[in-house]
């Protein structure tokens, strides 16, 4: 009967411990898509001088080239999503992917 009772008690545990692995993991990516996007979102207005109206959406996504693209559709150009990386580094320096033209980051530094 004691056997039982541990082994429910381990399962119980292991069950709660991959739940709460899985939670973490999404809000870690939550946090990190909605910190990518927030800041392609301030260069892209701030350094490139969008108007914030100009810009329709900024999704990031998990990905494995590069692990977190941020698609961005203008309003002059909805039929197109631009794919933009951060350079996975520190202090993010944005790259424009793809399409390659009409390139929408004029004012990053190479």
């Amino acid at each position: 009967m004691k056997k039982t009772g541990s082994i429910k008690m381990i399962l119980s545990g292991a069950i709660i411990l991959i739940i709460l692995l899985i939670v973490g993991f999404y809000v870690f990516l939550q946090f990190k898509y909605n910190s990518l996007e927030a800041s392609l979102k301030e260069h892209l207005i701030n350094v490139e001088g969008y108007k914030e109206e100009e810009i329709v959406s900024v999704e990031a996504k998990l990905s494995s080239m590069p692990k977190y693209p941020v698609y961005v559709i203008f309003s002059d150009d909805p039929e197109t999503k631009y794919i933009f990386t951060d350079g996975d580094g520190e202090v993010p320096k944005w790259h424009q992917l793809d399409p390659k033209t009409p390139q929408r980051l004029q004012n990053s530094e190479e």
